[in-house]
């Protein structure tokens, strides 16, 4: 007799973790799912129904075991299913004093531990259903009928985040043909599926990990494992967007999407990755090299990306604040937003295009080799009703607050000691009236905060210099003027990458 079975998840997500497998070394997790948490479920499931209706349930759990045991098994699974990215948590374990051994200086909280989540990621519509056909020749319908009556109670598969709904299917002829098979051999393209022995008994089945039968087994007793070649995701098509009626603007806005929120230090590294990401999509347009690099590039495309570079052919950096910046708002201390904005002349076509083609990469905020492929952020482009962070809206204010940390471009302690013609004020004051602010030698300028170690931007041709290794110390700081002033307001060292950007403030500090 053929039983089908038909499950669910609508919360469109399957995490489960291989028997006694440490989630931390299996990157993939388990799919498809397991014949052998299918049945371990099914009996814990018998226990709830034996509980609510005892005279129901009596006399189906060992027949129940013998037919799923001696079943063979094959799938339909959907094709959109794809893994998501591992997600790294920490659960409660455990109430008690926290630390242990100090119960005056401690208090009673949950311990924690650290779990990687290597789930699939399905539709939660009916392209997510997952079909089970099992063939064998124990059941009956009295034994679907109580199978079904255990699945009605299986609320999750897997962990516990991964809600389901299953049941038996009573019309069959509803079901597709299944795409996935389970095979004695391994050979290239499978996944190993773990399955009961057709002996398997009572015991086996409700065996834990810890038994010391199966304590050191990567297979549980009375269980073994088949073969499977999931079904390949279908091609991905372009459908062709319809073309975008370009509008000339000075300020492009992304929003920063990460599981860990980039450091302060580090918002230059990711406005640099950024910066040389648009440069590259530009470069390969100009010169049809997908390989190519500014380095490498011929004089007349490199002058070509002189204003979102801010240098021009040779490297030297373009005069008079007219070239693109690459900025990062925050909000509560936390980047929210980066922005690309000029005060000179609008993006053009070509530009907005690399722009929005170099956000579909993920960045790295970490130091090259040292977790760069872990600590990544996404860059989503807002629209334009979203207005822009305050500061750029033309809004004048006459107090400003400092949004990211300044960096003074001049060293102002010689020996230890303060070099009162470049102390943080005197720089501030010059800079301000370089950039042409009304009355900025009247400016008032209070540092706030404590400064923090923070990585400025370093052309190539300093890097190899001793003076400094990138990292430098940056004020908090707040400024006030005589007469409200317009921004942006962005100062000091490394200001076209995100340090020493300002806000309007409008009342008192939170």
């Amino acid at each position: 007799m053929r039983i089908v079975l038909k499950q669910t998840f609508p919360l469109g997500r399957f995490h489960a973790t291989p028997w006694r497998v440490n989630p931390f070394d299996d990157p993939y997790g388990e799919w498809p799912p397991s014949p052998w948490r299918l049945v371990r479920g099914v009996v814990a499931r018998w226990y709830q129904w034996w509980r609510e209706d005892p005279q129901r349930a009596d006399g189906w759990l060992d027949p129940l075991i013998q037919a799923l045991c001696t079943s063979s098994y094959a799938f339909h699974l959907p094709a959109q299913a794809q893994r998501g990215s591992p997600l790294r948590q920490y659960f409660p374990v455990e109430f008690g004093w926290n630390p242990e051994g100090r119960k005056k200086a401690a208090v009673r909280s949950y311990s924690t531990s650290l779990a990687q989540d290597n789930y699939v990621c399905l539709p939660p519509d009916g392209d997510g259903t997952i079909w089970w056909f099992l063939e064998g020749d124990q059941w009956n319908d009295g034994l679907a009928e109580a199978l079904d009556e255990c699945l009605k109670r299986m609320t999750y598969f897997g962990r516990a985040e991964a809600f389901t709904r299953i049941s038996v299917e009573t019309d069959p002829t509803q079901a597709p043909v299944p795409n996935c098979t389970l095979m004695e051999r391994r050979v290239s393209g499978t996944v190993p599926v773990l399955v009961p022995e057709s002996t398997a008994t009572r015991k086996d089945i409700e065996r834990v990990t810890d038994d010391p039968e199966g304590a050191k087994r990567t297979v549980p007793p009375s269980a073994r494992l088949l073969y499977a070649t999931p079904p390949a995701r279908p091609t991905v098509r372009e459908t062709g967007a319809p073309r975008k009626s370009y509008r000339e603007t000075n300020l492009i806005q992304f929003a920063i999407g990460w599981n860990v929120p980039p450091e302060a230090r580090a918002i230059v590294r990711l406005t640099a990755r950024f910066r040389g990401a648009v440069l590259k999509e530009m470069l390969r347009k100009l010169t049809g090299d997908p390989q190519i690099t500014w380095g490498k590039a011929p004089p007349r495309a490199r002058e070509t990306v002189a204003e979102m570079a801010g240098k021009d052919a040779q490297g030297k950096p373009l005069k008079g604040h007219q070239h693109t910046e690459y900025l990062v708002w925050c909000e509560d201390g936390e980047p929210v937003r980066l922005v690309a904005w000029r005060n000179g002349r609008p993006f053009d076509k070509n530009e907005q295009e690399a722009l929005l083609k170099a956000a579909g990469r993920q960045f790295s905020w970490a130091v090259s080799g040292d977790r760069a492929d872990v600590w990544k952020v996404r860059l989503v482009p807002l629209d334009r009703a979203v207005p822009s962070p305050p500061g750029f809206d033309g809004a004048p204010a006459a107090e400003w607050a400092s949004v990211t940390p300044y960096v003074p471009p001049r060293h102002h302690l010689r020996g230890g000691k303060p070099r009162v013609r470049e102390s943080i004020e005197h720089q501030v004051r010059r800079e301000l009236s370089l950039r042409g602010f009304a009355e900025a030698e009247q400016a008032m300028v209070e540092k706030v905060r404590n400064p923090e170690w923070v990585s400025v931007h370093l052309p190539r041709r300093q890097r190899s210099e001793t003076a400094f290794v990138g990292d430098r110390r940056g004020y908090w700081l707040r400024l006030w003027f005589p007469a409200p002033v317009r921004g942006p307001i962005r100062l000091g060292h490394s200001s076209s990458f995100g340090l020493g950007l300002f806000r309007p403030v409008s009342g008192p500090e939170s």
